[in-house]
């Protein structure tokens, strides 16, 4: 099983490779991985914060609090590694590239040569700041 799921993996990170070249590739994948470590480190903190409010009552059962937080958090922390994994291998194979039409990257360059202020209507005829229209970063 696991050697199928390296398999089909390899094979659709080849698919993104050849689609958006190596570069773009790697950047898309590194900017997956810190979105999900980004999102699974705050629920980590949570958890541990949880723990850390009722880890006290362990007491109560003679037993060491530091002792049995240090064991948890460690639990905890392996599970986060597992979350992590399982998380950007699940988005890396569903993810599907679309490719744009040129039509809407023509519409989004300026309309004039001169310089244009981020807070100036956008000459796109939008209505919008130059800044929230074609202008955004």
């Amino acid at each position: 099983m696991m050697i199928f799921l390296k398999k089909k993996f390899q094979e659709t990170r080849e698919e993104r490779i050849k689609l958006l070249g190596e570069n773009q590739s790697k950047d898309l994948e590194r900017r997956i991985f810190l979105q999900t470590i980004d999102l699974n480190w705050k629920s980590h903190i949570q958890y541990l914060e949880q723990l850390r409010q009722v880890i006290g009552l362990r007491s109560y059962g003679q037993r060491d609090p530091l002792v049995e937080y240090k064991k948890e958090a460690f639990h905890l922390f392996e599970s986060l590694l597992d979350r992590l994994k399982l998380d950007f291998i699940t988005i890396l194979m569903n993810l599907k590239i679309v490719n744009t039409s040129n039509e809407n990257k023509e519409v989004k360059k300026p309309l004039f040569d001169k310089k244009i202020s981020r807070n100036e209507t956008c000459p796109c005829g939008s209505g919008k700041k130059y800044k929230r229209c074609c202008g955004a970063l």
